[in-house]
């Protein structure tokens, strides 16, 4: 009698991509995570790795400031979402949704009418926001700590 071997690679493949279906971190919250406007509000610095996907700028000078009366202010613009560091003051308004279970935050810019979400995450008792360039298995995403 022969052995489907065959029918183990793909078996070991789905079990080997997409992190088996968890984020990077296991211990990373991404569902029902319980945020609040006060644990948004401040200061918010771009961590080093996501510098990778960006232009040839490579330091840690990118903010995103959000405001108790839901205001935000980013000193790059939102190109930052498309790659591009421009070195520009954007501003507009944030509001916290929840999507699927995921908690996001909706940035809309006041000059461009343009929005983008960012995810909410929780490692122990710190928040993180996410913002997937691409597929999120690829693992090219921007994101900020407070």
């Amino acid at each position: 009698m022969k052995r489907p071997y065959w029918i183990l690679i793909p078996l070991i493949l789905g079990f080997t991509s997409c992190q088996f279906m968890e984020p990077i971190d296991a211990n990373i919250e991404t569902k029902n995570v319980d945020v609040t406007l006060n644990d948004i509000i401040g200061t918010w610095r771009m961590d080093k790795f996501s510098y990778e996907y960006l232009s040839e700028i490579k330091n840690d000078s990118i903010v995103l400031t959000f405001k108790p009366n839901n205001k935000f202010e980013m000193n790059n613009s939102e190109n930052l979402f498309d790659r591009e560091i421009n070195n520009r003051i954007s501003s507009g308004t944030w509001e916290i949704f929840d999507q699927y279970g995921t908690k996001k935050i909706k940035l809309n810019f006041n000059k461009t009418n343009n929005t983008k979400d960012l995810e909410i995450y929780k490692l122990k008792n710190h928040y993180q926001l996410w913002y997937f360039l691409s597929d999120p298995d690829t693992g090219e995403r921007i994101r900020f700590m407070n």
